[in-house]
């Protein structure tokens, strides 16, 4: 798979907010990158531009997923409040209690 796949793959993930999917991605994405940078040869200046690009991806994907979170944090305040279905009042005492 090339980088361009991982990259993809990750996106993709992190949109649907499949996040422990999207960690193996990235995990994934940094060994490729990893062998790939491995294999060039000194002063390549495509290692630069992997660098950015691994820059834009990360970026993209931490914007992506705060975005996602808040997104499901408004959601949740939207929701109505919980009832209590238990009787909020005391039980009476027992007798024993009063005797006391």
């Amino acid at each position: 798979m090339e980088l361009t796949e991982y990259a993809t793959r990750l996106r993709r993930l992190v949109g649907e907010q499949r996040y422990d999917e999207a960690r193996q991605a990235l995990a994934d994405y940094g060994r490729a990158l990893e062998q790939t940078l491995g294999r060039a040869p000194p002063g390549d200046p495509h290692v630069l531009q992997m660098a950015g690009e691994w820059r834009q991806l990360m970026e993209n994907a931490r914007r992506r997923v705060l975005a996602g979170r808040a997104h499901l944090a408004a959601r949740l305040a939207r929701l109505p409040p919980l009832r209590s279905y238990y009787n909020s009042q005391s039980p009476p005492p027992h007798t024993w209690e009063l005797m006391g």
